[in-house]
């Protein structure tokens, strides 16, 4: 079956994309491209590097030519479907992965693409209805459990949502968001298994700084200071742009008076993460307190320039004003 999809291109596939970028990695592609222009899998290469610098209307560009190339490429259509729904286009997303469905109508790995976009943009009765014809098809596929997860808690069936993470990990160990939902579902609960799960998170996955984050946030909420903050120092050592871990450093020294400790976490922040407003306001927090008025409201100010919403900003940055 050949079946052919326009996405609004032009009827040739001319390279327009072929001026030096500065990018080497895209620039090699590129050269390619020009030697090789009926070669629908360089335009996909290309799409993809577009797509993970953010770049997403050329990755569409990219995809477009591909498709109209080989039209038959399942990983096409997915990365067509990101990268509408990144750019804010949602409808051409999800036409993106009607296309591909009507190819390809029981492809596993298309299934559960279609059940996370219709999950994404909230669709949860669809988006189950999807995953439960995966099931249909692979009975064992714990990523559908997982997805059906997600959508039962977002439909704020807990009891639901925690058997289907529970059989996700029966299925599948390795599901480290699995065992991290897990774990917050029954710290809602203020059930102490909760602790447990995170630890399975980390024994899923030694290198997930999100699941040794999760514990260590389970840690810092319990009033376990010193043993959340030797996970955050572990985080910081293993992972120096995991703006959370120097967030939440800073908070439980900042509960243990050590302000200069937190003063050091939160410019570390505003270092690792300058747009992030909370390192700043922070940051004028410890300078308040260490009576350094010019510092904090410079720090106050910078917050409010990156967020001038957050309402106790703007009551720190007003009453340092008026003093």
């Amino acid at each position: 079956m050949f079946v052919c999809i326009i996405y609004s291109c032009k009827n040739d596939t001319k390279d327009t994309q072929s001026a030096s970028s500065g990018d080497p990695a895209l620039d090699k592609i590129s050269e390619e491209i020009s030697k090789n222009p009926q070669n629908a899998s360089l335009y996909f290469q290309r799409a993809q590097l577009y797509y993970d610098k953010s770049i997403y209307d050329l990755s569409i560009a990219d995809l477009k030519f591909a498709l109209k190339i080989d039209s038959l490429n399942p990983d096409y259509y997915h990365l067509m479907a990101d990268a509408f729904l990144d750019y804010g286009n949602a409808k051409e997303a999800m036409n993106a992965m009607t296309d591909v469905m009507a190819i390809y109508p029981e492809r596993i790995p298309t299934l559960l693409k279609m059940a996370e976009l219709k999950y994404i943009l909230e669709d949860y009765d669809s988006s189950i209805m999807t995953i439960n014809e995966i099931v249909r098809l692979d009975p064992q596929n714990a990523e559908a459990y997982f997805m059906l997860g997600l959508n039962f808690r977002a439909l704020k069936d807990n009891t639901r949502s925690i058997n289907a993470f529970r059989t996700a990990v029966e299925m599948d160990s390795k599901l480290t968001d699995a065992w991290i939902s897990l774990g917050e579902l029954h710290e809602e609960k203020k059930d102490p298994l909760a602790l447990q799960y995170y630890e399975s998170a980390i024994l899923s996955d030694p290198k997930s700084m999100q699941a040794k984050h999760a514990k260590a946030f389970y840690l810092q909420n319990n009033g376990k200071i010193n043993e959340a903050l030797n996970i955050y120092n572990e985080i910081i050592r293993e992972d120096k742009m995991y703006s959370d871990a120097f967030l939440n450093s800073g908070l439980l020294y900042l509960e243990l008076d050590s302000l200069s400790r937190a003063y050091e976490q939160f410019d570390l922040l505003t270092s690792v993460s300058p747009t992030n407003y909370m390192g700043f306001y922070m940051r004028g927090v410890v300078n308040e307190k260490l009576k350094k008025t010019d510092a904090a409201l410079r720090d106050y100010q910078s917050a409010y320039n990156l967020n001038n919403q957050d309402k106790k900003v703007q009551d720190a940055l007003e009453s340092l004003k008026n003093q």
